[in-house]
């Protein structure tokens, strides 16, 4: 089945309002979440916010005698605009790429004060969370290239990859990269020198990262297809065609994938087996599941395009949800201690909180 063309180019014009945004902060985008266990780190708009992960609340610094909240940049820059996971690097230093239109550069800064430690100016904008692997930062670009750096900012190499923007963050195994493509292909490169081992032609695009397992990458494409292939050498073990397109990063738990699909306005939720890529269940869902799911020992939450946040045992019963009115949800909820995060665009809120059970633990708003 082709993938819904319209959905796919609504989220795109929906991607390019909120990087041509200029002068006050767009009013919506897609947010990234991180954590570190004590903070989270939501890439939202014209800033990354530091937010206590036990209660919700802005962390701030005294600059000169004045508490101001502590976020990057300090103050409002109508040249940067956020919305890529940061990562997180040592001695209390995160990564995140600007995807503003007017101002695209790769920032590493303290978390401490939010001070630039360095930065790289790309050529468009950084629209995927970067990688951190032993003493080198991977950092997928708009321009279709692939960057590798030290700690310290200087390049190691840079690799062409796509003739299009870098849409997804690259995994690794330790000991080799992959990246997936919007213009159909799956790669692994060698960390070291950025040499490509491998490549494979999926057919269709590619927006969601893959998710690693045991020598096995699984990752869906806009057309609906949903691949197991072997990291060693790029073969395909199987692939399954899904109803719908797929957006996110599969999950994975005791041999079930779990993932969703673009179909319409409207979305399946589906559980396979990862050995063969069998259905187990699938569940019909109101709203498009365009982002990962989060997948715990007891429950697999999603999130749709309609704002509803659900959870479901791993059989596929419900066990709680909670809805967003008029908002629209593409980030994957994160776990972070004990918690599952959320980040609705359009809402009053720009992060929620809830305990295992569903119930709200706390929100969070960006002080004025």
């Amino acid at each position: 089945m082709k993938f819904n063309r319209m959905f796919l180019f609504a989220l795109f014009i929906l991607l390019t309002l909120a990087l041509s945004a200029c002068g006050a902060p767009p009013a919506t985008n897609w947010p990234g979440l991180s954590t570190d266990g004590n903070l989270i780190y939501l890439s939202a708009n014209s800033h990354v916010y530091l937010v206590q992960a036990q209660n919700g609340t802005e962390t701030t610094v005294n600059l000169s005698g004045k508490v101001t909240p502590l976020r990057f940049p300090l103050e409002f820059d109508g040249r940067m605009s956020f919305y890529a996971p940061v990562a997180l690097a040592p001695q209390g230093v995160f990564i995140v790429g600007s995807a503003s239109s007017t101002g695209h550069a790769l920032y590493a800064a303290q978390a401490s004060n939010a001070s630039i430690v360095w930065a790289f100016e790309g050529t468009k904008p950084w629209l995927a969370g970067p990688l951190l692997l032993g003493e080198t930062v991977f950092a997928p670009a708009g321009d279709g290239y692939l960057y590798a750096f030290d700690l310290n900012g200087g390049k190691r190499w840079e690799k062409k990859l796509s003739e299009h923007a870098l849409w997804t963050s690259p995994v690794t195994d330790g000991e080799h990269l992959y990246l997936a493509t919007l213009d159909h292909m799956l790669y692994c490169l060698d960390p070291q020198s950025g040499d490509i081992l491998w490549s494979k032609d999926l057919e269709n695009g590619i927006i969601g990262a893959p998710a690693l397992s045991e020598g096995v990458l699984y990752l869906g494409t806009l057309s609906g297809n949903l691949y197991a292939i072997q990291a060693a050498d790029g073969n395909v073990k199987w692939v399954k065609t899904l109803e719908g397109s797929i957006w996110g990063t599969p999950g994975l738990r005791d041999e079930t994938l779990y993932v969703g699909t673009v179909f319409g306005r409207s979305g399946k939720f589906y559980a396979l087996e990862a050995a063969t890529g069998d259905v187990k269940w699938f569940r019909d869902e109101e709203g498009s599941i365009v982002a990962g799911p989060l997948v715990l020992d007891e429950q697999v939450i999603y999130v749709t395009e309609m704002g509803r946040v659900q959870s479901l045992d791993l059989n596929g019963a419900p066990q709680w949800q909670d809805n967003f009115e008029k908002n629209k949800i593409y980030t994957p909820p994160l776990l972070v201690n004990d918690m599952i995060v959320v980040a609705p665009m359009g809402s009053q809120f720009l992060m929620v909180a809830y305990d295992r059970n569903g119930a709200k633990k706390w929100t969070f708003t960006p002080a004025q």
